[in-house]
């Protein structure tokens, strides 16, 4: 592998970040501020990971390629010449997958939920669909005292639905429906009581605007409960046209341009 293939690789993963807390050279990548590769980018040949302690030494006999970690804590780290004819590209990129995951399951949960929920689009024909049906009645409908109507759900299957799964659970949903041509609509934006706080709504929106840019719009529009008005003009959002009521309480049209 190159320098430059396996830095990309590493830049790929979730909110990976390139730093520099060392030397102009010294390439450390980060997630939730904790270091999980370290690269040389002027030799250009080797890379420091994370490993279960229990498995290195068995790694290390395995591989001529691979020693204790350099400059690193030799029980927890190794160092791996990727460009050695003993490993093969997969097996470098699997070592970059697992120093990753170790580091995630490291962090605290309020920064490892965030950062390893998983955002893609569903039908409503899924199992998927179901789970958010159950979301938006306890998010949205339980604390009012309402419940889902089969009136409701009429046309969304015409909708854009969006879920975030941490370890495959549901914990945050949302929908997009198409306005006109090149403006939609965001409706139902949910997210668990028990993940709130976490910056996972903010995550949720960012990928349905980037869904919604995908699809040609625009802009979007939609209509925030009034309490949550000012997290939405966190997000670039703008109030437009006069308060009224919504499901009984306090709503604000607001309005971006994408």
């Amino acid at each position: 592998m190159t320098f430059e293939e396996i830095a990309g690789y590493c830049l790929d993963k979730p909110y990976a970040e390139e730093t520099y807390p060392f030397d102009e050279t010294t390439m450390v990548m980060k997630v939730g501020g904790k270091m999980f590769a370290l690269l040389d980018s002027q030799k250009g040949e080797a890379i420091n990971l994370k490993h279960p302690s229990d498995n290195i030494p068995e790694l290390i006999e395995r591989h001529a390629c691979i020693s204790p970690g350099y400059h690193m804590s030799k029980k927890h780290w190794i160092t791996v010449n990727y460009k050695h004819p003993d490993i093969r590209s997969s097996e470098i990129l699997e070592l970059v997958d697992i120093s990753y995951a170790l580091i995630i399951e490291s962090l605290p949960k309020k920064m490892k939920i965030p950062l390893s929920t998983i955002f893609k689009t569903f039908d409503v024909d899924g199992s998927e669909y179901q789970k958010a049906l159950a979301l938006r009645q306890k998010i949205l409908r339980d604390p009012l005292r309402l419940t889902i109507t089969k009136d409701d759900l009429k046309g969304e299957e015409r909708d854009i639905h969006i879920g975030g799964f941490y370890n495959e659970e549901l914990i945050a949903c949302c929908i997009l429906s198409p306005l006109q041509k090149i403006q939609m609509k965001v409706r139902q934006v949910a997210v668990d009581d028990k993940c709130q706080g976490m910056g996972i709504g903010t995550h949720l929106m960012e990928y349905a605007e980037n869904q919604a840019i995908r699809n040609g719009s625009e802009s979007i529009i939609l209509h925030a409960r009034k309490n949550v008005m000012p997290w939405y003009v966190s997000l670039g959002y703008e109030v437009i046209g006069e308060e009224f009521l919504e499901v009984g309480i306090p709503h604000v049209k607001m309005f971006k341009n994408l």
